[in-house]
């Protein structure tokens, strides 16, 4: 399926591509910057100062996502923060195709699944599975299974992401690693596959990456991720454990505040 399949079947519903931003992002077209960051959960406070953030929509129709402006280094960016799951990930991407970005960064926390890989380290994505449901729709065929369906990020944005990372997380003593990602519907039912998940070769799981990429991709966007471990389940680090109990605090704290900031200020701002 083309997006240009995608964008016919959304203008039957509305008049002009503008009544469609306005009716779902809540926000003008031309308001959207080239460079667009789209988070599920994290406020765009994590990576910016508060005078490089200007809000834009509190919460949109339909939807509500929150949008802002970023304005640093002379550059400007879209930050949109979602809500969680592949679902609203991927209508988000969708829409804001309608204004033609010219790049996309998703970045969010991802949970690892190796004893190679700890809390508070960083990791990009070279394959994200699909194993939501949500990445059917963007299928010609919707009924076919499309459980384990590889995605990947646009090559020359994961190529140039990887570089500034390597880069500044050796200027900080921080560890990085290329992951092989299965993107899950749930936090909770994971638990009782994450035996099997890890047998499939798979060695972190999130909620939305794959779709991030699938959506990039038929709209012909360049698109990457850049996802912070936030547990790790074969360490007996997961989300449902006091996982501070486990040491890492200062550690995981430090990446977030100054070291992913400064690669997406790298990647977008410099």
């Amino acid at each position: 399926m083309e997006y240009s399949d995608i964008i016919k079947n959304m203008r039957r519903f509305g008049s002009s591509d503008a009544e469609i931003c306005q009716s779902t992002l809540g926000i003008a077209p031309e308001e959207i910057s080239p460079l667009v960051i789209v988070s599920p959960g994290w406020p765009p406070e994590r990576l910016f100062a508060p005078e490089e953030i200007t809000p834009l929509v509190q919460a949109s129709p339909l939807f509500g996502f929150r949008l802002w402006r970023i304005e640093t280094g002379g550059k400007q960016a879209t930050y949109v923060r979602t809500g969680f799951g592949a679902p609203m990930v991927m209508d988000a991407l969708l829409l804001l195709g309608l204004t033609r970005p010219e790049q996309i960064l998703f970045i969010s926390s991802v949970g690892a699944l190796s004893k190679e890989i700890s809390v508070g380290d960083i990791l990009l994505p070279r394959v994200s599975s699909c194993g939501d449901g949500a990445g059917r729709y963007l299928s010609a065929d919707p009924w076919r299974d499309a459980y384990g369906e590889e995605q990947t990020p646009e090559a020359a944005m994961l190529r140039r992401l990887a570089e500034l990372t390597d880069k500044i997380c050796q200027d900080h003593s921080v560890a990085w690693h290329y992951g092989n990602t299965l993107c899950v519907d749930t936090i909770v039912a994971q638990y009782m596959h994450l035996e099997r998940i890890i047998e499939c070769g798979y060695d972190s799981v999130d909620m939305e990456s794959a779709v991030a990429f699938k959506a990039a991709r038929r709209m012909g966007i360049p698109a990457a991720a850049l996802l912070h471990v936030s547990d790790n389940s074969v360490l007996d680090q997961s989300l449902l454990s006091a996982r501070d109990n486990h040491g890492g605090r200062a550690y995981r704290s430090f990446v977030r505040k100054e070291v992913l900031p400064k690669i997406v200020r790298a990647l977008f701002f410099e």
